[in-house]
């Protein structure tokens, strides 16, 4: 093949694969929401038929956006400073500005993630 129809495909496989390995991601979850849900309710339908006192149902996704914030905090704040300084390094310093964009993002993340968890205390 010649160069130029090889550097057509690339962006080409770039995307349906990014897109396909997107659409299994989500299909995946969607599964193990499914089955976890299932197993809770033939847990609690078991409790109910013993006569046993149920326990309340923990807040899963409380926990996953306090800890998800953070955690996209900070990877935020560090994809932007790595991209800062890559992109200072290869093309301009005003064009490095843009790195600071995710770092911005990161940055707004861990302060309403500090700002969530002190009005939970």
């Amino acid at each position: 093949m010649e160069e130029e129809s090889i550097a057509l495909l690339i962006p080409i496989f770039g995307i349906v694969f990014g897109i396909g390995i997107a659409v299994v991601a989500i299909v995946a979850g969607h599964r193990e929401k499914l089955k976890r849900a299932e197993l809770r309710h033939r847990e609690r339908m078991a409790a109910l038929e013993k006569g046993i006192d149920l326990a309340p149902e923990p807040d899963i996704d409380a926990d996953r956006q306090r800890t998800g914030s953070l955690k996209s905090g900070i990877m935020g704040v560090l994809i932007g400073i790595v991209l800062y300084f890559a992109i200072g390094r290869v093309a301009d310093d005003d064009v490095a500005l843009f790195g600071l964009v995710p770092a911005a993002v990161g940055a707004a993340n861990l302060i309403a993630w500090f700002v969530e968890s002190r009005r939970r205390k």
